[in-house]
């Protein structure tokens, strides 16, 4: 059984109100007396307790990647071969309406055939009793041969060149949809392409992801839109303002951190996928009392912390401790406001204050 001894304190140090105030000794633990005059020589400070407005921060590493929603693939929807390649690497800039290739289709050049034959159609009607259903047939036909080029996504201009023409285009150019950046190129000159196949993969890199491990105590504190800032060594003093967009389901087994996404714009280009960064976020924890991180002993059982009870006496206290904000833990039980906790040299006192109360020989 362990007996807690309690004793009453005849006199009050740094209290206002001027009375007494109870003490419960920690097990292990005795109060320690200091000569005054030796106070400054071991280097001891203190601090008050105090309610503040503590601000939470989360710092973190991450790696830049692409925004998935800005990745385009280039494709055909009909069957060719590449005739023309304008764009012949990886990893280079292009710009939206930039030539890629140009493709030979035998289907696309039988598409254009039929329109034109359409439009002549429509444009020379027959003369005779049934001229209406024929001018009704007709229209249908070369509306049906229009939309068929279209949803090939044969640009409007070179429907609009083929009617004033006349004349079909042996291969069509496919332009990029997007400005950005290739990073897959699957053309060749000569290589046939079938529908659906990717034929450039390019990335809009104006807005990328940075992908981060939060461990999973700060996991509560983020929130979907919450702001961030972002800094890079490649890129010193420069710093980025995005937010949070997506936070994890699944808490890594290894690790214990769950990945979180972060938004940011990259006007410059300056955050390249593959690129580490620092991400940081501030949570406004709000007004609660604390003490210095550096006040405080953790044994692993509990936490200790010694406050200043006198002139050159130190009293251990055992204490409850919430969440950390920056450099200051929030106090949940054992301290009240205006006493002094010890923020320097306390590993000495804790010291002598074990060997006092016999907690080195257990």
């Amino acid at each position: 059984m362990i007996f807690i001894a309690i004793f009453i304190l005849s006199a009050v140090f740094h209290s206002m109100d001027g009375e007494s105030k109870e003490k419960k000794h920690v097990a292990g633990y005795a109060e320690v007396d200091i000569d005054p005059e030796r106070i400054q020589l071991f280097g001891i400070t203190a601090e008050k307790v105090a309610v503040r407005d503590l601000t939470k921060i989360i710092r973190t590493v991450g790696l830049v990647e692409v925004d998935e929603r800005n990745i385009s693939h280039v494709q055909t929807k009909f069957k060719g071969w590449i005739e023309e390649l304008f764009v012949n690497f990886t990893q280079i800039p292009v710009t939206l309406g930039q030539p890629l290739f140009a493709v030979y289709s035998p289907e696309l050049l039988t598409a254009q055939e039929e329109y034109l034959l359409a439009l002549r159609d429509v444009e020379h009607p027959v003369e005779g009793r049934f001229k209406e259903e024929f001018e009704k047939s007709n229209q249908e036909l070369l509306d049906s041969a229009r939309r068929r080029l279209e949803l090939w996504d044969v640009p409007v201009q070179e429907i609009q060149r083929l009617q004033k023409t006349r004349v079909a285009f042996k291969t069509l150019r496919i332009d990029s949809p997007v400005e950005g950046i290739v990073l897959s190129k699957n053309a060749f000159i000569g290589m046939n392409v079938e529908p659906g196949m990717n034929i450039f993969t390019i990335a809009d890199l104006s807005h990328v992801w940075i992908m981060a491990d939060i461990y999973e105590q700060d996991i509560s504190f983020l929130k979907i839109g919450q702001k961030a800032s972002l800094s890079l060594p490649s890129f010193p003093g420069t710093s980025l303002d995005g937010s949070v967009s997506f936070v994890n389901y699944v808490v890594d087994a290894s690790t214990r951190t769950m990945k979180v996404r972060f938004d940011f714009d990259n006007p410059d280009y300056q955050l390249k996928p593959g690129m580490y960064a620092t991400v940081q976020t501030e949570v406004k924890m709000g007004k609660a009392l604390a003490i210095p991180e550096t006040a405080v002993i953790d044994t692993g059982e509990r936490k200790i912390v010694f406050i200043v009870s006198g002139k050159g006496r130190f009293e251990p206290r055992e204490v409850q401790l919430g969440f950390k904000a920056g450099s200051y833990y929030q106090v949940i039980g054992g301290l009240d406001p205006d006493e002094e906790v010890l923020t320097s040299a306390q590993f000495l006192i804790d010291s002598e204050s074990r060997v006092k109360g016999g907690g080195m020989h257990k």
